[in-house]
């Protein structure tokens, strides 16, 4: 009966240590995930600013070849030939 006893005090000691050692890992995958979320977040936001500065080129090129097609397509009414290649019947 002492031996059964002993036997459960052991049992019951490795038990917590286990619990102890899986509460330890839990702490450490926790703080891993938490770094690898900033990690993503940071490349998310290197991200975001590579697409605004896409974007600011994008726009500014728009105006660009906006004021180029104007100029082109003024230049043919002006010069007495319509838009579909003809000339003007006036």
């Amino acid at each position: 009966m002492i031996s059964t006893i002993s036997n459960k005090d052991e049992l019951s000691n490795r038990i917590s240590d286990l619990e102890d050692s899986l509460k330890q890992l839990k702490t450490q995958l926790h703080h891993l995930e938490e770094g690898e979320q900033h990690e993503a977040i940071d490349n998310l936001e290197i991200y975001l600013e590579q697409i605004d500065h896409k974007y600011d080129n994008l726009r500014s090129f728009w105006g660009v070849a906006v004021n180029e097609f104007r100029e082109l397509f003024g230049k043919s009414k002006n010069d007495g030939t319509s838009e579909q290649g003809g000339k003007d019947e006036n």
